[in-house]
């Protein structure tokens, strides 16, 4: 009866340990969901009734990652200013950088690819991602990105300033970013 009761504590006690391994849902709005071959999720399955916007991009996964603003700001920044087709004078936008999104979430290096609320998408290979410092812009000018204004996340990199967008590189400048996908 000893023994059982004490292996009963030791059980008991390396539960809050095992589970503070594991991410914890977020506790504000989810800005930015990712899924794929990642090591570390937060949510379930794919949901088609909840998740109405990823199934019109007819997304589908077992596990994801939902981040809420304040897990996105928790981690490493960048900045970025440049002008944008969509502004007539430099911005400058901040966020978290892209490497370190991937690497908290523990994600394999293949090709991820970045979804607008719209369904335009656009991808990046590991070489594109390691050739210059990527960022998931939240705010611009000290603002956040809101819906509708580019938001809530525009994928953005750092580049020689007299550098302008074209048609050839717009697929590397996702705005209203809301939905990534680690391989195929």
């Amino acid at each position: 009866m000893k023994r059982a009761l004490l292996a009963l504590l030791i059980v008991a006690g390396t539960l809050p340990a095992l589970a503070a391994d594991e991410a914890q849902a977020p506790r504000g709005m989810t800005v930015l969901t990712v899924s794929g071959l990642i090591g570390k999720t937060n949510r379930g399955p794919f949901d088609p009734k909840r998740d109405s916007v990823l199934a019109l991009q007819k997304a589908d996964f077992k596990n994801a990652f939902a981040f809420d603003r304040e897990t996105l700001l928790s981690l490493p920044q960048g900045t970025v200013t440049v002008t944008t087709n969509e502004f007539d004078k430099p911005a400058t936008f901040s966020g978290p950088l892209l490497r370190e999104v991937l690497g908290y979430l523990e994600a394999a290096q293949v090709r991820t690819t970045f979804v607008a609320l719209n369904g335009y998408t656009g991808w990046l290979d590991p070489d594109d991602i390691k050739a210059s410092d990527w960022i998931l812009a939240l705010e611009v000018d000290g603002k956040p990105l809101g819906v509708g204004q580019q938001g809530p996340l525009w994928m953005l990199n750092t580049r020689s300033p007299d550098f302008k967008p074209n048609d050839e590189h717009h697929g590397h400048w996702v705005y209203a970013v809301f939905y990534m996908r680690i391989g195929e």
